[in-house]
């Protein structure tokens, strides 16, 4: 996926690429520090933005398709056959394919939590389908396509009572204003 580029970002861009290139975290010349200077002051910034505690709980990736592929295949040998992973019906595929994906790897039970009619998901479904054997939950926090705002507190909530760990992918959410990471209480955000 893509999207139109705010002037700022092609005026940074640009002016990285005239003004010296360089490998973060890897080279000995100035235009090396430079680089690595903005991209940690740039992961500050986005823990600040999400009030995520501190930077270095921020990841960067390619996208989110790449983080949540990243993610499953680390949180792999946490699960056992048998092990439940619960989404919504309404997850992109960058948030279905790869627990659908290690669900298949590892004998595991993909739960599919249903909607309403507004296109949100159903809590009253879902605290009957999370349960002891849940170890994930991995929901978006604002749909792509329906444009609904996901109940997350008591997702989370629901998931944190049965031990189970929990992503959220927002996203689509992020662009929509600030968001507390700690205070939504989950354990990845991507």
């Amino acid at each position: 996926a893509t999207t139109q580029k705010p002037q700022a970002l092609i005026d940074a861009l640009t002016h990285y690429y005239v003004n010296g290139a360089a490998n973060v975290h890897r080279a000995q010349h100035l235009p090396g520090a430079h680089a690595t200077q903005a991209f940690e002051a740039s992961r500050g910034k986005a823990a600040h933005w999400l009030n995520a505690g501190e930077s270095g709980q921020i990841i960067f990736t390619h996208g989110a398709t790449s983080a949540l592929n990243l993610l499953a295949y680390g949180l792999e040998h946490s699960f056992t056959a048998g092990d439940e992973i619960a989404i919504s019906a309404l997850e992109h595929h960058a948030n279905l394919l790869p627990w659908q994906q290690l669900a298949q790897r590892r004998g595991l039970k993909l739960v599919i939590l249903p909607l309403d009619p507004d296109g949100v998901i159903d809590c009253h479904a879902a605290a009957s389908l999370i349960g002891p054997r849940t170890r994930l939950l991995a929901v978006s926090q604002l749909s792509n396509v329906l444009g609904t705002w996901q109940p997350l507190a008591r997702l989370i909530a629901l998931a944190k009572a049965q031990g189970a760990l929990t992503v959220v992918d927002g996203s689509q959410g992020v662009v929509h204003g600030r968001h507390d990471v700690q205070a939504l209480g989950c354990d990845f955000y991507v």
